[in-house]
C-alpha cells in the first residue's frame, strides 16, 4: 500500500515538473514573439558632451536601436547627417539628437544678443582695483577715467630750444556706462559677491564713437579707471575739470618745494 502511494505521488510530481516547465516555454516564447514585434529604429546618439557652437565629427557620435514608438520628433538617423554641422546648444553625452540641436551655421554667442541695437561690447583689461577686486559685476554702471601723460613745455633752453616734461592729465570721460559682462571670473563666483575674485577684463557696453574712445585711450598708453555709480540709479551726467599736478596743487593750495640754498 505504501508503495503504491510513493509512486502515485512521484507521477504526481514529475507531471507538475512537466506542466510548470511547458508554462515556462510558453511565457518565454510570448516574450520572444512580443519582443520581436517592437519596431526598433536607428537613432544618433551622442558619445560625449557637446559645448554650444561646436563643430560636430563622427567621432562624437554613434547609432544605437531605438523603440520606434518612442522616437523623439526629428530624431537624427544616421551620423553622416550630422558631421559637419554645428551643436545649436550644449548637448549632453548619451542624448539623442534631434534636428533643432543641429546647425548649418556657427551661431552667434549668448553676448551679442544682449546687445542693444546701435550699441556695442568693448572689453578693458581689469587693471582697476574695483574689477580685480570683484566688487564690478554685469549690470553696474560706471564711469570711466583717463589718465595721460602729457608733454609739456617747461623751459627754454639756452641753446633757443625747448625743454619738455610729461606730466599726468586725468580725466573724467565716459559716464554712466553699463556693465554688459565680466570675463575671466571662475565658476566658483557668485554675481552678488562683492568679495570673489575679479575676472581678467570688463565688457562695456558703448557706442560706436565711445568704443573709439576708449581704444585710443587704451592704446595711447592711457591708464584706465572705473569708478562704480549707485545701484538705484539716478546719475546724472556731470562736467568735471580735468587736472594736472599743477592744478591739484593750486587748487589744495600744496607748496612747492623751495631750492637748498
Amino acid at each position: 500500500m505504501r508503495k503504491r502511494l510513493g509512486l502515485v505521488l512521484m507521477c504526481g510530481g514529475l507531471l507538475l515538473a512537466v506542466v510548470a516547465a511547458f508554462m515556462v516555454m510558453t511565457v518565454s516564447n510570448n516574450a520572444r514573439r512580443a519582443a520581436a514585434q517592437v519596431k526598433q529604429v536607428q537613432v544618433v546618439v551622442t558619445t560625449t558632451n557637446i559645448p554650444q557652437g561646436t563643430e560636430v565629427t563622427a567621432s562624437m557620435l554613434t547609432t544605437k536601436p531605438f523603440p520606434a514608438e518612442f522616437v523623439p520628433d526629428q530624431a537624427v538617423s544616421s551620423v553622416q547627417d550630422a558631421v559637419g554641422r554645428y551643436s545649436a546648444s550644449n548637448i549632453v553625452s548619451g542624448q539623442i539628437v534631434t534636428a533643432p540641436l543641429l546647425s548649418t551655421t556657427k551661431q552667434a554667442g549668448q553676448m551679442s544678443y544682449s546687445i542693444p541695437k546701435g550699441m556695442v561690447a568693448y572689453p578693458l583689461p581689469a587693471t582697476d582695483l574695483l574689477t580685480a577686486g570683484g566688487a564690478i559685476q554685469p549690470g553696474d554702471h560706471v564711469n570711466v577715467l583717463v589718465t595721460f601723460n602729457v608733454k609739456m613745455v617747461t623751459r627754454l633752453s639756452s641753446d633757443s630750444g625747448t625743454d619738455q616734461d610729461e606730466q599726468p592729465s586725468t580725466q573724467q570721460t565716459l559716464q554712466n556706462i553699463q556693465v554688459l559682462d565680466v570675463l575671466g571670473k571662475s565658476s566658483s563666483d557668485s554675481s552678488t559677491s562683492t568679495g570673489s575674485s575679479g575676472g581678467t577684463a570688463v565688457v562695456l557696453l558703448v557706442t560706436p564713437q565711445q568704443a573709439v574712445t576708449l581704444k585710443l585711450a587704451k592704446d595711447s598708453g592711457g591708464m584706465m579707471d572705473l569708478a562704480l555709480l549707485p545701484a538705484k540709479g539716478g546719475y546724472t551726467t556731470v562736467a568735471t575739470d580735468g587736472e594736472t599736478i599743477d592744478s591739484e596743487m593750486v587748487k589744495y593750495k600744496f607748496r612747492k618745494p623751495q631750492p637748498l640754498r
